[in-house]
């Protein structure tokens, strides 16, 4: 027994009582570790430091003999070693993740025969109508936009100049015969296809964090034998520096604002807006206060907003642009390319929360949004308004553009295999060191939706759960994730019993989460293999939606929630003043008395 060798694991028993603290930090060991392989730690204070508190641990004698027993020599050992094999499964990991790293990318470009065309110019400078003349021109081409409705429109207006044209976009495709043009989404754009002409619009995009990654992927490689780019200024540096990265010719062509854009000034009242306005609020409950405002003053209104459902958003825009409508109400959503026949813009707030925090748009937002007035063609100048903060407006609107510096890298999907740790893989991705001139494409919402489907569908493959967490939706909805969830069980156990939507279709909250849940449906659906046809829900959802608008928006009107007073369409709380001040000085008055 003299002669055993006795392992210390690094700890120093020349003293009586050692802590939980110091066996924690030496042996690299969870609390839960500790727990099932020591006997439980007693509370010990320090006789040499009198008034400390006492702290767990145990007689020196007694944890040296429990580390040496063979029960902890053996669990300890073997945690080691999985830890030893964990850190070399993550460094492979890396590894494979650098591989697919932008360069990757550019190889797989520069095996494409193609030229480039960048069309580059401010909203309402043609940029985009030129693009798509060269699409006209061609045997067979292809639009890639950032939104259904864009897609919609491109489809629309080719078939109706008589150029036969199919839709694809992640809700539907509608071919139609003798096609030989495709209008879709960037997310829906077919890599196997050959294109005389692609056309990628809005590609200043490509720095977005969340759906950047759609356009690197179209820009690098889309199979056309000319690719036409559609972007902002800003951008112009960044991808034509990204295109030629891939060896292939490149022509920009540089367009000018068709009409001048000027502020205004302060609109004080609502009641002086005119036919062809559009106001700008930036949440769906300002949108339908100030539409039901409007109303009040007997001025029939458009709105568009993020959760309006592509369908009745055409609508109200038919609406508008026909005339049935004077003034159109929209948050940030108008900023993106649709075409609308608005005069003037008028910022009612000019604060937005943007998912973290309230704050003050930027100018770049200001530009883009502003941008839209005064549509060629009909008006010969564009006017911008503002009804607070006109400062902010008009400078934003005379301020230098501020470059787009970052292309966002995809993320490797093709590594997401049946052996390999989803989840850690998803992680690894965020932790990887930053590349000078390029982002990650962000993997926050698949890991935060993995970490509510793992304990769900514990015999689904990875692959199967990838196909899950990556489909589309508004995933910041409690109820539509809890139907999401559902969903994913039916369709992960073969099930041919799939719940429907159960939201219902009563007022138009319930109407719009309703249609959002069959489009979820519809998508994760196509996924499994499946092509199911909702067209006809959907169409009871937006004629019910487009009836609530039209009907009575005064139950959309914001009130005080202490009087009930209607308050002004441009009130940041939900109290009059009246009330807000009598809270205050009511508060003012107790502190003055208790003093």
């Amino acid at each position: 027994m003299a002669n055993r060798k006795i392992n210390t694991y690094g700890l120093d028993f020349r003293r009586s009582f050692i802590t939980k603290h110091e066996v924690r930090e030496q042996l690299q060991v969870s609390s839960a570790f500790i727990k099932k392989y020591l006997p439980p730690p007693a509370k010990h204070r320090d006789p040499s430091r009198p008034g400390t508190k006492a702290v767990k641990g145990w007689d020196a004698r007694e944890l040296l003999q429990a580390l040496n027993s063979p029960r902890f020599v053996r669990s300890y050992s073997t945690m080691l070693a999985d830890r030893e094999r964990s850190l070399q499964q993550v460094e492979e990991m890396r590894s494979s993740l650098r591989m697919f790293d932008i360069e990757a990318l550019i190889d797989d470009a520069r095996q494409l025969n193609r030229k480039f065309i960048l069309h580059v110019g401010p909203t309402n400078s043609g940029k985009t109508y030129q693009a798509m003349q060269a699409l006209r021109a061609a045997q067979t081409g292809v639009y890639l936009g950032p939104l259904r409705l864009l897609a919609l429109e491109m489809f629309d207006t080719l078939n109706a100049d008589g150029y036969p044209c199919s839709l694809l976009t992640g809700e539907e495709y509608e071919e139609r015969e003798g096609a030989r043009y495709t209008a879709s989404t960037i997310e829906m754009c077919d890599f196997a296809a050959r294109y005389d002409v692609a056309v990628i619009d809005e590609a200043q995009m490509v720095a977005d964090r969340d759906r950047g990654s759609r356009w690197t992927n179209a820009i690098a490689r889309v199979n056309a034998a000319e690719v036409h780019v559609c972007l902002a200024p800003q951008a112009l540096d960044l991808i034509r520096g990204f295109v030629e990265s891939f060896g292939a010719p490149c022509e920009v062509r540089i367009y000018e604002r068709m009409t001048p854009l000027l502020f205004a000034g302060t609109m004080k009242d609502i009641s002086a807006v005119e036919p062809g306005d559009a106001l700008i609020a930036f949440s769906r409950r300002k949108v339908l206060n100030i539409a039901a405002a409007l109303e009040d003053a007997g001025i029939r209104s458009s709105v568009i907003y993020g959760a309006l459902p592509p369908e009745a958003r055409r609508e109200e825009i038919h609406k508008f642009a026909s005339g049935v409508n004077n003034v159109v109400v929209a948050t940030d959503a108008i900023g993106m390319g649709v075409s609308l026949p608005i005069k003037r813009v008028i910022f009612c707030f000019t604060d937005k929360y943007d998912g973290s925090k309230t704050r003050p748009l930027r100018p770049y937002e200001i530009k883009q949004i502003a941008g839209r007035a005064g549509r060629y063609g009909i008006y010969d100048t564009g006017e911008v308004l503002a009804m607070n903060n006109p400062d902010l407006i008009r400078d934003g609107m005379n301020s230098p553009d501020s470059k787009i510096t970052r292309v966002t890298i995809p993320f490797p999907s093709q590594l997401v295999t049946e052996d390999c740790n989803l989840s850690m893989l998803m992680q690894e991705w965020e932790a990887l060191p930053h590349v000078p001139g390029f982002r990650r494409e962000s993997m926050a919402e698949p890991i935060a939706l993995y970490r509510v489907i793992r304990r769900e569908l514990k015999q689904a493959d990875n692959e199967t759960i990838y196909r899950c967490i990556t489909c589309p939706f508004d995933s910041k909805s409690d109820e539509l994730v809890q139907y999401w969830l559902e969903v994913c069980k039916s369709l992960t156990s073969g099930s041919k019993d799939l719940p429907m939507p159960p939201f219902g279709d009563d007022d138009l909250s319930a109407c719009e989460l309703q249609y959002s849940a069959y489009d979820m449906l519809h998508q994760m659906m196509r996924r499994f293999g499946h092509e199911p046809d909702f067209s006809r829900e959907r169409s009871h959802l937006c004629h019910k939606i487009n009836r609530f608008l039209t009907e009575d928006k005064q139950q959309f009107r914001m009130r005080c929630s202490r009087c009930g007073r209607t308050l002004p369409v441009t009130q940041e709380y939900g109290l009059c003043d009246r009330c807000y001040y009598g809270i205050y000085l009511s508060k003012y008055a107790r502190t003055g008395a208790d003093a």
